[in-house]
């Protein structure tokens, strides 16, 4: 254990405990001796300083279940507050737990990548949300969310109502490829589609892997599956797991009035999905998608 004041540190003692007064349960204090500061063992955990311990499972199921921070207040019966609180803290939780998984699992030698596209508050802010997907595994990999001027007709109007926007769809890019390096084999498979910004990263962070190009495709409308031409989709299970991102996270649906109003919100709502995404794909038992803290 590390002291959580000057990090550094691990001449730690304990220091007494206490009874917390929401749930009655017994929690151990420490004492550094190096900077002679005190804290407990919920320190580092999920739970820290939060008094309804018990709502967090089902705000974490729920958030990354299709309902709005505004509904899961009301459906709980807490402030909205709360719930804003509780996503950002839990976006943390996941982002580490997503790295531990990253370094913990075999190495991977087929991957599928692309970027969704969103944006906050209004249409002529648009956001580029990279993701990186596991090839017919569909778990979720790595997460990065940036900035990017507006394009086609609101171009203009998005320069003449908010001025010049930054384009960090680079820094997002090489955010991607520097998570993925701990869990890439030397030798493997990346499908994208025709984008001309992929090729360079990709020669770049992946030396040795092959590249296949394919165009991409539009998704079908629901019950019109016999309508759909072309066969097989080779970027399946990319855009099949980015359908299952818009319809878990409210704020990505189509038409949804639930809008994002923060890059780091959207980034912390991403990387809670990530988790949630791929608990499920490993759990037996669907009924007891829990987060907790991944040492």
């Amino acid at each position: 254990m590390v002291c959580p004041f000057c990090v550094k540190s691990k001449k730690i003692k304990k220091n007494g405990s206490y009874i917390r007064s929401s749930d009655g349960k017994r929690c151990q204090r420490f004492r550094c001796l190096e900077c002679c500061r005190t804290f407990s063992e919920t320190h580092f955990g999920i739970e820290y300083r939060l008094r309804k311990r018990y709502l967090n499972q089902a705000v974490f199921r729920s958030l990354c279940s299709g309902v709005s921070q505004r509904r899961c207040a009301i459906i709980l019966g807490v402030q909205r507050a709360a719930i804003a609180r509780r996503l950002l803290r839990f976006g943390k939780c996941s982002e580490h737990n997503l790295e531990v998984y990253r370094k913990s699992r075999e190495k991977v030698k087929k991957l599928n990548f692309d970027e969704l596209e969103t944006f906050e508050h209004t249409k002529c802010k648009p956001l580029t949300a990279a993701i990186a997907v596991e090839d017919k595994s569909r778990k979720i990999l790595a997460i990065a969310v940036g900035r990017i001027p507006a394009k086609g007709p609101l171009a203009s109007l998005s320069r003449k109502k908010y001025g010049p926007r930054p384009c960090e769809r680079k820094r997002c890019l090489e955010s991607i490829f520097t998570q993925l390096k701990m869990c890439l084999a030397s030798k493997g498979l990346v499908k994208t589609d025709k984008s001309k910004a992929y090729p360079p990263f990709i020669r770049k962070y992946l030396a040795g892997w092959s590249h296949e190009v394919t165009p991409g495709r539009r998704g079908c409308v629901v019950g019109q599956g016999e309508l759909k031409e072309g066969g097989w989709d080779p970027l399946f299970y990319l855009n099949h797991t980015y359908a299952m991102i818009r319809d878990g996270l409210k704020r990505l649906a189509r038409r949804t009035w639930c809008t994002t109003k923060n890059p780091k919100r959207l980034l912390s709502a991403l990387y809670m999905y990530a988790w949630f995404h791929n608990l499920y794909l490993e759990s037996k038992d669907k009924k007891h998608l829990s987060l907790c803290w991944i040492s």
